[in-house]
């Protein structure tokens, strides 16, 4: 992931709307990519509250739903954390959405992949069902190569 490919498309995009960068916007665009993982809309509000304590929580939310309405984001649910909706950026190989998941059981690190083979299986179900698959998500859970 490039946090700078990110928030200049963002940037671009509320340009061409005619609105602004804030910086509130920009802070918790920069804290949701500096994110190890697939943060929570809380884990981002703990990060952009120690810069800026006057965001909101609904300040982080809204931001997100934007990002996620206008392709930067994706929510994520995993197995046993099934309430709590995780972001993952969507940038660089990842603009369309189209890559997958690994999550430890262990240590809970979620391993991002690309599989070749699931445009195949999308593929094939078109045709046999006269569907039209628009996005997959696959998540594989087990123990990483650190945790065994």
């Amino acid at each position: 992931m490039k946090p700078a490919l990110l928030i200049n498309q963002v940037v671009q995009k509320v340009r061409a709307e005619g609105g602004r960068m804030t910086a509130q916007r920009r802070v918790i665009l920069e804290a949701l990519v500096a994110h190890p993982g697939h943060p929570t809309a809380d884990e981002i509000f703990a990060s952009v509250r120690r810069v800026d304590p006057s965001i909101n929580l609904s300040t982080v939310y809204r931001t997100l739903r934007w990002l996620e309405e206008n392709g930067f984001v994706a929510p994520r649910w995993f197995e046993d954390d099934h309430r709590r909706e995780r972001f993952d950026p969507l940038t660089g190989t990842h603009t369309s959405g189209e890559h997958f998941h690994f999550r430890c059981r262990v240590c809970n690190r979620i391993i991002e992949f690309d599989e070749p083979l699931l445009a195949e299986v999308c593929a094939a179900f078109e045709q046999r069902s006269g569907a039209r698959v628009e996005s997959a998500a696959l998540v594989l859970y087990g123990v990483c190569a650190r945790c065994r």
